[in-house]
């Protein structure tokens, strides 16, 4: 599985919320990839070797949401790089590059592409030649038009579009902020109030055990857990963490004062 995930914002974020700003929608990476596995591996009848996800970044740093992304299991995180404009540059060399090995080393015999960008009909060209069946996965539109290259759609073998009610599964409009952004005059209570609610959704879904086992390593929040948590923090203050590390010092404070707040 080869995923464009800037395809997918804008793509995804018109048909299912009218808007193709990524600042606006919010992806649930772990129901995306899972989704377009099962997706894949019911067309092919075959078991999936790994999802490829493609973005860009600003100076190839991973953002806290493609931290989260490459932590899945089977799950290989590529980034190109994010111009002045914001937009990506060289996902499309980085997704030829990987479907060429994986084709010359006969480790697939299938592949499923989510991107619409004509630059890779040439890649799809030589893993057929190369014996790989590749289906084209796009987004369905609003009107029925285009939002892939022509060229790219006729050389695959098979085209697959996502309906509205699929994508809606995992990409959901992002809540606009009121007063809690990072521009705000005081970022630290937005933050603060951010990581408190989180606290008391994890507390909510968690086990006694699970519990026990965080409060044992105290002050140190695991890997996974952190990342969620600026995750979360981010979606709900509509700003990013990234560079502002006394802001992230705050959101894992009020997460421990959170969690003492425990009924």
């Amino acid at each position: 599985m080869f995923v464009d995930a800037g395809y997918l914002f804008a793509e995804g974020g018109k048909l299912c919320h009218g808007t193709s700003k990524r600042k606006d929608v919010q992806l649930d990476g772990a129901a995306a990839c899972e989704y377009l596995v099962q997706l894949a591996s019911k067309a092919s009848g075959l078991p999936s070797l790994r999802t490829y996800w493609y973005d860009g970044a600003r100076d190839g740093v991973p953002t806290t949401a493609q931290q989260l992304i490459a932590a899945l299991p089977n799950v290989k995180l590529r980034l190109g790089r994010l111009n002045s404009a914001g937009q990506q540059k060289g996902v499309d060399a980085l997704i030829y590059r990987d479907l060429m090995t994986l084709a010359r080393e006969r480790a697939i015999s299938d592949a499923f592409l989510l991107s619409g960008d004509e630059d890779l009909r040439e890649g799809v060209r030589s893993a057929q030649d190369m014996g790989v069946r590749v289906t084209l996965l796009g987004v369905a539109t609003r009107d029925g038009g285009w939002n892939q290259s022509k060229q790219l759609v006729n050389e695959a073998d098979e085209v697959r579009e996502l309906k509205l009610g699929e994508l809606s599964k995992f990409l959901e409009k992002r809540q606009a902020p009121a007063d809690n952004t990072i521009s705000n005059a005081d970022p630290g209570k937005a933050v603060e109030a951010a990581a408190t609610q989180y606290a008391q959704k994890w507390l909510s879904s968690s086990t006694d055990e699970e519990l026990s086992s965080l409060l044992a390593v105290r002050p140190r929040i695991p890997g996974t857990l952190d990342t969620e948590l600026l995750v979360a923090v981010e979606h709900t203050i509509g700003g990013s963490l990234r560079g502002h590390d006394p802001l992230r010092r705050v959101a894992r404070r009020a997460f421990w004062d959170g969690l003492n707040k425990r009924p």
